[in-house]
């Protein structure tokens, strides 16, 4: 009796626990249809306690501003731009608050104007240079000779400078028997110009303002994308590339060309003023003594500027001590002036291509 008793027992035992195992849980979080702590991609699992991050919700990095198509290859760089008139131009916005290069187009110039030249009256100068031969004036051609020269500064007053002391002999000859004296001269007009040259200064029909933004990244963006501001109304995101490139092409997110410059190449100039070979008439009488204070005449000689030069005999051998002259005619000659004229031309320097997002549709 005790035994069957046992094995019932064991049996009911048995059937309890099945009903254990069978039995469904409410009471337990679903985490989603083949969803993966590890990954945001499953059904049911975007947004994983330990998800790796990306664009996604999953939190990631996350582009704050906005994904632009990045630089292309071929450019040199992306920045923010205001284009447009220069009194119209704005202040660089709060999203791209540093203001960077400036690019000028359309250039407008006015004609330079340069001002009339003039001449200084032409004056006459005395003789300066003089030298004896050792020979009579018809031989001295091929003659030994002394220099006996005036200084540039000499005003004809007696000067003993650089005499030439009697009897002096050259190659066995007397070295002084003839004295060639220079004809006095016109000084050349000197040539002047009337006022200073009047120079517009260069002007542009529209500028490019560069507003920075900083060094791109494509955190948060796709690939191919950078992360920038958006620009505000009036302003444009471009792509640039330096140099003069005529058959660039600009990349389908930046269509809009605008070729602009960096500086101009100010050649403009006035031609030097000159003057014309002056005229007039001098007229000049040197004394030469043979003593060194202007007392002991050996003679003395009217020259004119339109002669070259005049030859004069001496007595072989004999001492030139000192010298002096006075200008016996001194007209104030004229000259006509010449020159001035307006050369040259200033245009564009340093080219940079920009290459920009679309302008803005007109509003209705």
């Amino acid at each position: 009796m005790r035994g069957l008793q046992f094995l019932i027992g064991v049996a009911l035992g048995l059937v309890l626990l099945a009903g254990c195992a069978a039995a469904p849980r409410d009471d337990l979080p679903d985490f989603g249809t083949g969803g993966d702590i590890t990954s945001s991609t499953g059904d049911g699992g975007s947004g994983g306690l330990f998800s790796t991050g990306g664009s996604g919700d999953g939190g990631g990095p996350k582009c704050e501003k906005s994904c632009e198509p990045d630089v292309p290859a071929w450019f040199d760089g992306m920045s923010m731009f205001w284009i447009g008139l220069p009194a119209e131009a704005l202040p660089c916005p709060d999203v791209a608050p540093i203001a960077g290069s400036v690019g000028y187009a359309d250039l407008l110039v006015a004609p330079h104007a340069c001002p009339a030249c003039s001449c200084s009256p032409a004056a006459c100068a005395l003789p300066e240079a003089m030298h004896a031969s050792a020979a009579k004036c018809a031989n001295a051609g091929g003659a030994a000779s002394i220099g006996w020269d005036a200084s540039p500064a000499w005003e004809g007053v007696c000067t003993a400078e650089d005499a030439i002391p009697a009897g002096l002999a050259c190659e066995g000859v007397p070295c002084v028997q003839s004295l060639t004296i220079e004809a006095p001269h016109i000084e050349p007009c000197k040539a002047s110009a009337q006022s200073d040259p009047i120079t517009v200064p260069e002007s542009w029909g529209k500028i490019a303002r560069e507003c920075q933004i900083g060094p791109l990244s494509g955190e948060g963006c796709s690939t191919g994308e950078a992360c920038v501001p958006a620009p505000p109304e009036g302003f444009a995101l471009c792509v640039y590339r330096y140099g003069d490139h005529p058959n660039l092409d600009c990349p389908p997110a930046y269509p809009r060309r605008v070729d602009v410059f960096a500086a101009v190449d100010d050649m403009r100039a006035c031609e030097p003023c000159t003057c014309s070979k002056p005229e007039g008439d001098c007229a000049a009488l040197v004394s030469v003594y043979a003593d060194g204070a202007c007392g002991a005449v050996l003679g003395s000689y009217l020259l004119t500027s339109a002669m070259d030069e005049g030859c004069h005999d001496l007595p072989p051998g004999a001492a030139l001590g000192s010298k002096e002259a006075v200008m016996t005619v001194d007209e104030l000659g004229s000259c006509t002036p010449s020159g001035g004229a307006a050369v040259g031309a200033i245009t564009p320097a340093d080219p940079v291509v920009l290459c920009c997002t679309p302008e803005p549709e007109p509003a209705d």
